[in-house]
């Protein structure tokens, strides 16, 4: 499992990489990892053409600011994040992919499957779950 400080490295590498930069679309191989909005065609079309302002984190939460949204996510037991170009081959574990303008994708792998996302708008990130019970 990612502990803090692992979370808090992944927050640092991808922050620098991707922010300012829009997602193009969405690919979603494995929709059990979306948990809000429970609709993915709804994901898709929230999230689809926002930009990524910056990255946060929460306890072991990462959370993407988007230009009107906060996506809400936490890698559970072996979740990843990883920046690529399109043209590189895709893992059989990825399950997500932020295709990003410029060519490249911001891709989540999770062999296991129990890492979560949630979108939700901003300011209101801290008043629902997730995070919400968080000391």
């Amino acid at each position: 499992m990612p502990e803090l400080p692992e979370v808090e490295t992944v927050r640092k590498t991808l922050e620098p990489i991707i922010t300012g930069k829009t997602i193009a679309d969405i690919d979603i191989r494995y929709p059990g990892i979306i948990k809000e909005p429970g609709d993915i065609e709804r994901f898709k079309f929230q999230i689809k053409g926002q930009t990524f302002r910056s990255i946060k984190r929460l306890g072991k939460f990462l959370l993407f600011y988007l230009d009107e949204d906060v996506l809400i996510s936490h890698l559970r037991m072996e979740g990843k994040y990883g920046v690529f170009n399109e043209a590189d081959e895709v893992d059989v574990h990825t399950h997500v992919i932020f295709k990003l303008d410029g060519g490249q994708e911001l891709r989540y792998k999770d062999v296991r499957k129990f890492g979560t996302m949630h979108l939700k708008p901003v300011k209101t990130e801290f008043n629902t779950p997730p995070i919400n019970k968080l000391g």
